[in-house]
């Protein structure tokens, strides 16, 4: 690797750590602890390059690959770093609400939550209801107690008929750091395709983006319109043919795991952050497979 190359690849760091460090600084989270994290993943990442390519995993490897010191490459070892996380359950609220985006049962004909009774004993209900939906995740907890702790948190809503409708989850007590995991496993995921298509395998992953400058904040607005349209019906759609090919394929012992992420974000550019010419023409929005 040659300066020019690891100087852009400081660069690719530098985007994906600003909003991370932002995170970790709100959170406490000192330099000690990431740098501590950051030697363990590089060992992990330079034992997997080296059983790539079929040599010998030694602590003297895995110092020179990395510049972590041959004393904490043997303290730490090889084991994953992040492999008591990724163990963790996902969160009740987490689990319910994907149920509801995707399972046949819960979505109307658009393939969105659709309102849900509380619970069939009140009334006739027309399909299952949200007690159903419920039990299906966990029965060890009462449907009302989530409901009242729910709509407090303003994760689910009561319709003019009483019915519960999906809210802003992602704003629920102990939600908000579930929501940004599942931003960054998208976000990782996305990194690990654009670089397994740079080795050269170009049919094993889909990307596509959009980028565009020099917008106006009309334009911008009403390109979030669309997406928050269009975007959420693809979605919608998306995640009720996974959840029945996950269905299928707990049952037959599959073993793929499959993300889909999509994102409309605009921010203002500081004046000094990029030259401006003003005599220069227009630049088209650049939409690419990458």
């Amino acid at each position: 690797m040659n300066a020019n190359t690891q100087e852009e690849s400081l660069h690719i760091a530098t985007l994906l750590m600003r909003p991370l460090i932002r995170l970790l600084v709100r959170e406490g989270v000192g330099v000690a602890e990431l740098v501590e994290l950051s030697k363990r993943v590089y060992i992990e990442q330079a034992a997997a390059q080296l059983e790539d390519e079929g040599r010998r995993i030694t602590d003297a490897a895995l110092s020179t690959l990395t510049g972590v010191h041959r004393k904490d490459v043997k303290r730490i070892g090889v084991e994953a770093p992040l492999a008591q996380a990724e163990r963790r359950r996902k969160s009740l609220l987490d689990g319910v609400m994907s149920l509801w985006s995707g399972d046949a049962r819960f979505i109307d004909e658009r393939g969105a939550p659709r309102p849900l009774e509380r619970r069939s004993t009140t009334r006739a209900a027309e399909g299952e209801t949200f007690e159903d939906l419920i039990e299906e995740i966990t029965k060890g907890v009462p449907p009302k107690a989530l409901l009242d702790a729910w709509l407090q948190q303003g994760a689910v809503r009561l319709d003019d008929a009483g019915r519960v409708c999906w809210g802003t989850p992602e704003r629920a007590a102990g939600e908000e750091l579930q929501s940004l995991t599942r931003s960054a496993r998208i976000a990782a995921d996305r990194m690990q395709a654009a670089w397994e298509r740079m080795q050269g395998d170009e049919t094993a992953h889909f990307l596509f983006s959009v980028r565009g400058d020099s917008l106006l904040d009309e334009d911008v607005g009403r390109m979030h319109a669309l997406v928050r349209r269009w975007g959420r019906r693809f979605a919608d759609r998306l995640n009720r043919e996974v959840t029945l090919a996950q269905a299928r394929g707990r049952k037959a012992g599959g073993t793929q795991r499959y993300s889909f992420g999509l994102q409309s974000y605009a921010e203002p550019v500081r004046p000094d952050a990029r030259p401006i010419d003003a005599t220069a023409t227009p630049r088209k929005a650049v939409a690419a497979a990458t």
